[in-house]
């Protein structure tokens, strides 16, 4: 296997170096994680009737999966804005 080539830069290309985030996640995201985690264990003790059960196994899962999205896209917007207000200022 040969070595990939290296790629052209662009003299206008403006990239800022990746930093490691300093701040500890959310605690939104913090508890989505976690209902994600216990949400199979609980719906399977208070729902018996297996169909019904895989179905909002299944609801949850896709329901947490958008909140987990929503709040990630949301705290990526805010770094942005304060980014542009930083650089603005």
């Amino acid at each position: 296997m040969e070595p990939r080539a290296p790629q052209p830069h662009h003299e206008d290309e403006r990239r800022e170096p990746h930093h490691p985030r300093h701040s500890p996640p959310s605690a939104v995201g913090h508890w989505t994680r976690t209902l994600g985690a216990l949400a199979p264990l609980v719906i399977g003790e208070l729902v018996k009737d297996p169909e019904k059960k895989w179905r909002f196994i299944r609801v949850a899962s896709v329901a947490l999966a958008i909140l987990n999205e929503g709040t990630y896209a949301y705290r990526v917007q805010q770094e942005r804005n304060e980014r542009q207000y930083d650089r603005n200022r």
